[in-house]
């Protein structure tokens, strides 16, 4: 076999090994190929996935379980900076105000401070990883569809976990729920690729990848609730394409060690000492009612029904508003850099404005002596504070989620102009926020929304009298503003219960959110699927949820396909290698499919060339030993809807389509079907 040395000085083997991604593909998105690769070799060495032992089955369950530990201590860790941030903040403008200082000097404070956190959060965005803003769920979410964006780094986790804590201490209209879910993503990535360092046991095949972000995904949701449960239909329901049963029991174990965790380190601050558990998450919305007030009458669940209809409203309504605002920022202000990190100064400076002048201007302190659920904000501008509220215009200057308690739990009436008046200032704002250059998440500021309305609701039903409290109309209002928004339905009634610690509820929140993804999916999608769209990711949606023509997939194939021989010389492999493809079709000297052999593979034969490899004729390589000789395949008559449920089910990259005979006739990737999903819309 010869190896001279061409023009470049480099031989055809240093070339072909230098060769394993695609020339020129570094800046496009790329897809992720889930299936088992099934070559004599892998088989022989006992490297496939389907050959796992024993020991390697039990380290991915212990690894599963240290990704749980790890979000649950990133998600405390979280919890407490915020709070440390914003009682900081909180206290010294009511230092300032018990000083007698002006409302100017009050003003100007607040601005600074305010500003000055976000600066921080967008800085880490704009200028440590650009992936870190937003919830981070869109991505995530096409992560485990099959899209090989770089959204699970090192620096990602650093970026999100640190300025979400600067992003919600700021006040802005935004939660730290989307955050820990990406987070925990990000851990569940980190952990599985730390098993690459324990060959031969590595776990590190791409299932086991996005085995391990769905698992951290659904803890982080555990977490953010104190929903184990939760969080895993939350990870089926929104996250994960492709499941099985043991990937549900092992993201139950992931998503319980998280909230255990949690518990713990809540249980040591908030409770008796460390190890008393029963603090759930690091959002509860508190026990619910007592007893004797538990109950709603059947006359009512046509209001809940309307609360539905009006949530699924208020959802598309803000996703449509924030399509614009999204594509102005895509063209303006870039992902990342100068721009981004002024406008969301900018407009943390606003926000800081709007929230504190209406509390000053506008002051309607009562006294009361109900003090639980009361948030201190509420108090922060009544002179003297001692048993003053303002539950009102005190939502405000309130941290959100303790505002979302309030309305749930709060027995004092609200002023209904008022109330009002905050809804749609906090509405606009929140959709102007999100997609800002700051971690964000939606879960909160959606749930705040339909609080309101509900709240709003259940008082004017009180009038008539209604047998459930307002606040379970406030609790229902949420559920379908959040339905409404992420259309989510089953895992987010599922979340609710378990954070309120009640099941009478189910029935009112279920009727509320089927209803409010209903009407949303009438006018738009939902608000995580827009901006997985809007940044022109090529997700593969459910075949239950795409147009697809009747036509044969033969229609849809690309017909001109670079394909290998049996045995290949390294002139060609060097020539194939140029080019952009990432796995070639192997066929045998009748032209019949053999299977498929991937680019990394091709990189690896020939890294270990000459030795140990047959040849046929000069320079020839026999490939048989490394074609994965279980790869799907469609024949050319078969329906595109067919192959298209082949493709997502299975999490392929290329699926070959034969004729008769199993000869290769073309083959089809992820981008041939959207190709045609767009060709059918139109």
């Amino acid at each position: 076999m010869s190896f001279e040395r061409g023009q470049d000085g480099t031989t055809l083997l240093e070339s072909l090994s230098s060769a394993s991604r695609a020339p020129g593909n570094s800046s496009s998105v790329e897809s992720i190929d889930f299936d088992v690769y099934e070559s004599q070799t892998n088989l022989s060495k006992g490297t496939s996935r389907t050959g796992r032992t024993v020991l390697q089955s039990s380290l991915k369950w212990m690894a599963i379980a240290l990704v749980g530990l790890a979000t649950g201590s990133v998600a405390s860790g979280i919890d407490y900076g915020i709070e440390f941030l914003t009682k900081s903040r909180f206290g010294l403008i009511k230092s300032l105000i018990n000083a007698g200082c002006s409302s100017t000097v009050l003003v100007l404070v607040h601005l600074v401070l305010c500003t000055s956190l976000a600066g921080i959060a967008a800085g880490l965005v704009c200028f440590v990883s650009p992936y870190a803003a937003g919830s981070g769920i869109p991505e995530v979410k096409s992560r485990l569809n099959g899209v090989d964006l770089p959204v699970v780094a090192p620096r990602t986790l650093v970026a999100k976990a640190c300025g979400v804590l600067f992003s919600v201490s700021a006040g802005l209209p935004c939660g730290k729920e989307g955050p820990m879910i990406h987070s925990g993503a990000i851990m569940g990535a980190l952990f599985a690729r730390l098993t690459t360092r324990l060959e031969p046991h590595s776990l590190l095949h791409e299932m086991d990848l996005r085995d391990f972000i769905a698992a951290g995904g659904a803890a982080g949701v555990a977490a953010a609730f104190g929903a184990p449960v939760g969080g895993v239909l939350f990870a089926l329901e929104e996250g994960a394409s492709f499941w099985n049963p043991q990937v549900l029991l092992q993201t139950l174990l992931c998503s319980s060690v998280a909230a255990l965790t949690l518990n713990l380190f809540l249980g040591g601050v908030d409770s008796s000492g460390f190890g008393t558990l029963g603090a759930l998450g690091v959002l509860t919305f508190g026990s619910y009612f007592e007893s004797n007030a538990t109950s709603y009458h059947i006359w009512e669940l046509p209001f809940f029904i309307a609360l539905g209809i009006v949530g699924g409203l208020m959802g598309a309504a803000f996703n449509a508003l924030n399509v614009p605002l999204s594509l102005w920022r895509m063209r303006n202000v870039g992902a990342a850099g100068v721009k981004r990190f002024c406008e969301a100064a900018v407009v943390a400076a606003i926000i800081a404005l709007i929230f504190i002048v209406p509390p000053l201007l506008l002051n309607s302190c009562y006294v009361t002596d109900v003090k639980q659920y009361k948030h201190d904000s509420l108090s922060i501008t009544c002179v003297p504070s001692e048993h003053h509220y303002d539950s009102t215009l005190g939502l405000f200057m309130t941290p959100s989620e303790d505002a979302i308690k309030v309305l749930f739990h709060d027995p004092e009436p609200f002023h209904s102009g008022l109330l009002m008046m905050f809804g749609l200032v906090y509405f606009a704002l929140a959709c102007w926020t999100y997609g800002l250059g700051v971690p964000s998440g939606l879960f909160v500021p959606s749930l705040l929304s339909g609080a309101v309305l509900g709240r709003l609701i259940g008082q004017a039903v009180h009038t008539v009298g209604a047998v459930a409290p307002a606040g379970m109309y406030s609790m229902v209002g949420a559920a379908a503003s959040l339905a409404g928004m992420a259309r989510i339905t089953v895992s987010l009634a599922v979340i609710i219960v378990e954070a309120t610690g009640n099941t009478q509820y189910i029935i009112p929140i279920l009727f509320a959110v089927m209803i409010a993804k209903a009407v949303g999916d009438l006018f738009n999608e939902g608000i995580y699927d827009i901006h997985i769209h809007l940044k022109h990711v090529p997700f593969l949606e459910s075949d239950a949820k795409v147009q697809l023509c009747n036509e044969k997939v033969s229609k849809v194939m690309t017909r001109q396909v670079e394909s290998l021989r049996s045995a290949e010389s390294l002139e060609r492999l060097s020539f194939l290698m140029q080019t952009s493809h990432n796995a070639f079709p192997v066929v045998d000297g009748t032209g019949s499919l053999l299977g498929m052999l991937s680019r990394s593979v091709l990189a690896d034969v020939a890294r270990e060339c000459p030795e140990g490899l047959e040849t046929e004729g000069p320079e020839a390589v026999d490939l048989k030993p490394y074609v994965n000789l279980g790869s799907y395949s469609i024949h050319e008559s078969a329906t595109v809807r067919r192959a298209y449920a082949l493709f997502r089910s299975m999490g392929l990259r290329h699926l070959p389509v034969v004729g008769h005979g199993g000869i290769l006739k073309g083959i089809v990737t992820r981008r041939d079907f959207l190709e045609h999903l767009t060709r059918c819309a139109v």
